[in-house]
């Protein structure tokens, strides 16, 4: 996206109404200020937003002297200050880092902990795991899920007899309840993200509705449609006869109502 919009930007296109897809809806790097004459009204569905109790805390102590054997980390630190850290043993042109080097508030992409989409789902994930092997270990033999009333066997867990499990887990984190339906899906749960200027002048991206799959049929989407801002900095639009854009706002709508039934 980002040399796509750099040509789009030169090219000095505005008034267009972005339907965002939810790999870039709630991206960072596009929030300043300068997106916002070509941005500025965008809307799509982003992963819904949780919490993670001590993420914070944890990120800051993170380093390649506390972690000297963790490549992620070592990778991290590359990207960051440009220098490898002296516990790195891969082979970088790289010079070293000084080891005074910290994570601060410039690196607000790494750090912005207060409600993560992506690393929230990871986290719910690991504990989807640790659950089903928990609920795996707990067999009893003779009445387990597999041939013959079998259980696993606790050494040698192959990865169709996780997923049995797997898609069995019911458990409840930060308030959420975390379980899969008859397919071996998750319930899906989303946000539906609206670009907006912000105080600072900065994209904010600012939740107008939700669609919740744990919702009776016909009631899952959710559209505060006066809380939209739409391309241009307009608020309303009377019909979809009267211009694309208005043409596009009131597909978008008509889509997201007609597709979920």
């Amino acid at each position: 996206m980002t040399p796509f919009l750099k040509d789009y930007m030169e090219q000095n296109i505005t008034g267009i109404q972005w339907v965002a897809s939810e790999a870039w809806v709630t991206a960072s790097v596009f929030s300043g200020s300068v997106y916002i004459p070509y941005l500025g009204g965008t809307i799509g569905f982003g992963i819904r937003k949780g919490s993670i109790p001590g993420l914070n805390n944890f990120i800051q102590r993170v380093t390649p002297h506390v972690y000297p054997g963790n490549l992620l980390v070592q990778e991290l630190w590359q990207a960051l200050y440009g220098c490898a850290p002296v516990t790195s043993a891969q082979s970088t042109e790289l010079p070293l880092c000084s080891g005074n080097e910290t994570l601060l508030e410039k690196h607000a992409a790494y750090m912005n902990t207060l409600s993560p989409r992506v690393a929230y789902n990871v986290y719910k994930a690991v504990y989807a795991f640790a659950h089903s092997l928990h609920n795996l270990f707990l067999c009893q033999p003779g009445a387990g899920p597999f041939e013959n009333s079998s259980c696993a066997q606790s050494n040698n867990i192959l990865p169709w007899q996780l997923q049995q499990y797997l898609q069995e887990v019911e458990f409840t984190i930060d308030g959420e309840k975390v379980n899969f339906d008859h397919k071996g899906d998750s319930i899906p749960y989303y946000d539906i993200i609206n670009w907006q200027r912000g105080t600072s002048g900065n994209i904010e991206f600012v939740p107008v509705g939700l669609f919740d799959g744990t919702r009776a049929a016909g009631q899952e989407l959710v559209i505060n449609e006066d809380r939209i801002m739409w391309a241009g900095h307009q608020s309303k639009a009377s019909s979809c006869s009267n211009c694309l854009y208005t043409f596009y706002r009131c597909q978008l709508l008509k889509f997201c109502r007609s597709w979920w039934r």
